[in-house]
Parts: structure tokens; sequence; C-alpha cells
């Protein structure tokens, strides 16, 4: 096997939201699926890892977006090794569409290993490493997670309690419902500034992901309320930047923090479009104050 591993997918009718478009859940769970499939080929598949008694287990993700996966898209998802440092690397994709070869979207995800007894760092053996590493990387940047100013009062804040279904075989929270929870509470901030849904849609709009970027700081279990305080980082004339903060009310634990840059987009060519003066002003008010 190669050490740039390759898997082809095809978009599905039930990976598409209500525009047709792959949303970031999609995005993520693609990047799972191609993940896992790529240890497997290369002797770290889901048993043989619990078998050396490790877990992985994503820190960081980030997304860049060049343009929307619609239903029936034929794409490779690509991957590789950028490096690693004793218990963490950094490992890189890109999405490329088989038709052409456009790029759909690239970015970079940190990465783990824990032993699963104790839950700590630990190392892999020195030959997986060998065998995933590569000489000359082609990198892809990946910045340093944003310092997230504290939320103004005017944050929206929304509810999630953490069901049986949302957890992958740790008995955590799974990573692609990370992406799911941010691209509700970003929907439900907008309805809450009178722009829903149904009225993006009424007027010929709907609201296209530029960067995705989140930051796993404590796993959450099934039972776990959750509340996402979702405000903006900033806000420019074709759309702005999400700040979701999640944390556990229940002692305060911090869970995840996540930036969603977003532009405003013509419904059906794509293209950007200003913001209307009243969504404008009803989310000035989301705007964070920075030091």
């Amino acid at each position: 096997m190669s050490k740039i591993f390759t898997r082809s997918f095809r978009v599905r009718w039930s990976e598409t939201n209500a525009e047709g478009q792959a949303g970031i859940t999609s995005y993520l769970r693609y990047l799972m699926e191609t993940a896992w499939d790529w240890g497997a080929a290369g002797g770290l598949s889901l048993e043989a890892t619990h078998a050396l008694g490790h877990a992985w287990i994503v820190r960081e993700t980030q997304f860049s977006f060049f343009r929307p996966l619609r239903t029936n898209d034929r794409f490779d998802f690509t991957i590789w090794l950028i490096g690693w440092r004793r218990v963490r690397g950094t490992r890189a994709f890109e999405i490329r569409l088989q038709d052409g070869g456009e790029l759909v979207a690239q970015g970079a995800q940190q990465v783990a290993v824990l032993d699963i007894e104790t839950m700590r760092p630990t190392s892999p053996p020195a030959r997986l490493l060998d065998y995933y590493l590569l000489d000359d990387p082609r990198p892809i940047s990946m910045e340093r997670f944003p310092r997230v100013p504290p939320a103004p009062e005017t944050a929206y804040v929304m509810e999630r309690w953490i069901e049986a279904r949302d957890l992958d075989q740790l008995d955590i929270i799974d990573n692609s419902v990370s992406g799911a929870f941010a691209e509700e509470a970003s929907a439900r901030a907008l309805a809450a500034a009178g722009w829903s849904p149904a009225e993006l849609k009424a007027q010929g709009l709907a609201v296209s992901p530029r960067r995705f970027h989140i930051l796993y700081q404590t796993p959450a279990v099934w039972g776990d309320r959750l509340e996402m305080s979702t405000y903006l980082l900033g806000l420019e004339k074709t759309g702005g930047e999400w700040a979701i903060v999640t944390q556990r009310p229940a002692d305060g634990t911090s869970i995840s923090q996540c930036v969603l840059c977003w532009a405003l987009v013509d419904r059906a060519s794509g293209e950007p479009r200003r913001l209307p003066e009243s969504l404008s002003a009803a989310l000035q008010d989301q705007v964070a104050v920075t030091d």
C-alpha cells in the first residue's frame, strides 16, 4: 500500500442537506471512513489498535471548502501523514472530483494515541510510524486555533443531550456529531436573528461554509447535557465567522471550541451575496468584543 492513501466515494442522497449539498457532518464522516481504511490497509485496523492496547483520538480538525459536494458527485479522498512527535501527529487530506480533478476541500487533523487502560498519551510502535511516515510529505498549512473571546450576553445558547446514537466505539461523542451540533447551532443563531432556513429559501439564499476548525478538549459521554454558545468573531459584507463554544454546565467543563466561517450565497448559482441590511443589523449584537 502507498503511504498516500486514497478512497473513492459517491455522495448519497442521505448525505446531503436541504440545498442538495454535503454538510460539514458528511465531510467529517468521509474523513473518518478514509482514515480507518488507511489504517486497516497499513496494519492499524480497529481490532489491531485494540490489541495493542491503544486508542486513536482526534485533537483538532480543520477544513477549508472551495466548492460544494452535491448529490451523486464522485470524488477521491486522499490522506497522508505530515509528521509525528512522540504521542501525536498531523495528517493532511484533500478532496478532488473524479471528473476533472477539481479541488473541493482540503485540511489537516491532529491526532494522538492513548493507552486504552489509563487513557494517558502513549507512543505507537516505531515500525508502524515508519510505515506511514513520508520522507518529504506535501504540507497543508494548519492554522493555530485562535483565541476565542468570552461569549457576549447576546450569544445564542442551544442545549443538547448526548444520546446513545451519538457515541463511537470508545463510548464518547463521535467527531462527526460535533459537526452536526455546530451546523445546527449556527442555523438556530441565524433563525434567532430573523433568518430561519425557510426564510433564507424564500429569499433565494443559502449559507455556505468556507472554513471549519474545531478543537476537541474533553470527551462527552452518554447522558451529558451540553450547552453551545454561538456568537460572531467577525462580520463582513457577505458573511461572518461564528464561534461555537460547547460546555457541560453540570461541572463547567469545556467540551470543544469551534470556528465556522460562512458566506451568504445565491441558492441557485452559489455566488456570494451581500447580507441584507436587516440581517446585518440583527447580527451586530452577536459580535464578541476582543481585547
